[in-house]
């Protein structure tokens, strides 16, 4: 066993996830823990190494609750594109997400605005299938009009055919 799968404090476990050769088991250990974690995996997200955040967000993406959207709005627009897409997806997947009006703005944002193929693409899918709107058709109709993307078009599609 490793220094990592014996440690039982989160927080010793956040700071692991700078750690390549330890990362991996790190973060087994944190969704091991659940949400007992989420302090310290919750100070992980003001982590000034970036891997430490995207993998902090990782951990969101399975047990993010509502009260944890403030901590996690943030880092959309964080300077490394996998940290933004991850916290999109925690976002746009935790509890009680499609209720809160600021939600679709920020992935709207993103969508548009992301310098990340790869971002605009998820964002765009969050709001195509897990946040259907009516509102959102003619959205996706100004993607199919202005976008070359073949992805882009897809989710652009899908959006259109679930927002109806």
């Amino acid at each position: 066993m490793t220094d990592v799968e014996t440690q039982a404090d989160p927080r010793a476990l956040v700071a692991a996830l700078a750690d390549p050769v330890q990362r991996n088991a790190a973060f087994a250990a944190l969704v091991a823990l659940g949400p007992s974690a989420r302090d310290a995996v919750r100070g992980g997200l003001g982590d000034g190494r970036w891997e430490v955040r995207r993998w902090c967000v990782y951990w969101f993406v399975r047990f993010a609750e509502p009260g944890d959207l403030e901590a996690l709005v943030p880092l959309v627009r964080d300077p490394r594109s996998r940290v933004r897409h991850g916290a999109l997806v925690a976002i746009a997947r935790a509890k009680g997400s499609a209720e809160r009006s600021d939600v679709i703005p920020l992935l709207l944002e993103r969508a548009c605005d992301d310098e990340s193929l790869r971002v605009r693409r998820a964002a765009v899918l969050l709001l195509a299938w897990d946040l259907p709107h009516p509102d959102l058709a003619g959205f996706f109709r100004g993607l199919l009009e202005t976008e070359s993307d073949a992805k882009l078009c897809h989710y652009a599609r899908i959006g259109i055919a679930r927002s109806c």
